[in-house]
């Protein structure tokens, strides 16, 4: 009889859940509203909830399951199985959740790093199969990734390592979310490029991104590049920017991993062809030529699986 494992993607708006089966495909996908707001206890709940359902879903029964999975944002400790504190997850200091889940279900469970999981999601079932040393970048609210050594994940003292989003760009920048300053995800990410829009037009930029996104406070990333679709020439400046802020960063990730592949997901990547050449110009411009001559930057695969399939990666790694 076929055996499964479980992937379990907890974020800080919904809840993915996959039943997969050793070859990767996945027999059924779940999802339901994380409502973090109510507190961990409710929040682990669903997620035992969303196990059960889609064991149920998938007609098969609880006993079939081999493993479990867990991706979930940091700061966590993926060694004791802890999520330590979490500002998407209101609340959740020091929980438990690996010993917890594996009390309801008692088989082998695994916590990491979201955005580790879903670059091994990317590495076994996407863009990095068959490549040795491969990195992920998720590119949308925030920047996060993950990095595949000689087929090794690099997790680092507690399985917080590649917290590139939080890499300094620029030492008197804008401080971002993290406290920090200058960091790359206050330069590259969605968020960001939606700040320097609303900053454009509060100077007296002419633009209908405003118009687009129906009032200044709604403005996000994908309104810049929609008015961009539209010629709108300051969105023009603002993606040629993007493009500019993420070509510096992927130099300091050629320069720091030198993988022979980067792969970039997340909600910014969907708009792939507007920032590809500038970037790619730019890292190149920037990056040492030993490190970025062959280096291929590629679209990632798995779009919006990346995240359960790399859980599922994460429960499957534990039956090798």
């Amino acid at each position: 009889m076929a055996k499964f494992v479980i992937g379990l993607d907890l974020g800080g708006t919904k809840i993915a859940t996959c039943v997969m089966d050793a070859e990767g495909e996945i027999i059924k996908k779940i999802t339901l509203p994380t409502l973090a707001n109510e507190g961990p206890e409710a929040v682990i709940s669903r997620m035992k909830k969303s196990v059960y359902d889609a064991i149920k879903m998938s007609d098969i029964s609880k006993e079939d399951i081999l493993a479990i999975g867990v991706g979930a944002p940091g700061p966590l400790d993926s060694e004791r199985g802890l999520i330590k504190n979490s500002p998407n997850l209101p609340g959740w200091i020091k929980i438990p959740l690996r010993d917890v889940l594996h009390k309801e279900f008692k088989v082998p469970l695994a916590l990491e790093n979201d955005a580790n999981a879903a670059a091994l999601g990317e590495y076994f079932y996407g863009s990095g199969r068959g490549i040795k040393n491969f990195m992920y970048i998720t590119i949308s609210t925030g920047i996060g990734g993950g990095v595949v050594i000689d087929g090794k994940l690099l997790k680092g003292a507690n399985g917080n390592a590649v917290e590139i989003g939080h890499t300094t760009i620029n030492f008197g920048g804008p401080r971002c979310g993290c406290g920090n300053i200058g960091c790359w995800e206050a330069y590259a990410s969605g968020t960001a490029l939606a700040r320097f829009a609303r900053e454009g037009i509060r100077s007296g930029k002419k633009t209908i991104i405003r118009d687009i996104a129906g009032d200044e406070d709604s403005i996000k990333g994908e309104h810049v590049f929609a008015a961009a679709k539209q010629g709108d020439e300051f969105a023009k400046e603002l993606v040629d920017q993007e493009g500019f802020y993420l070509g510096v960063g992927l130099a300091n990730m050629a320069n720091s991993f030198n993988p022979d592949c980067i792969a970039i997901g997340g909600g910014v990547s969907h708009q792939w062809d507007l920032f590809y050449d500038k970037m790619i110009y730019t890292m190149r411009e920037r990056g040492l030529k030993a490190n970025v001559d062959n280096l291929k930057v590629v679209k990632a695969a798995l779009g919006p699986e990346v995240g359960v399939m790399g859980a599922a990666a994460v429960a499957l790694r534990l039956l090798k």
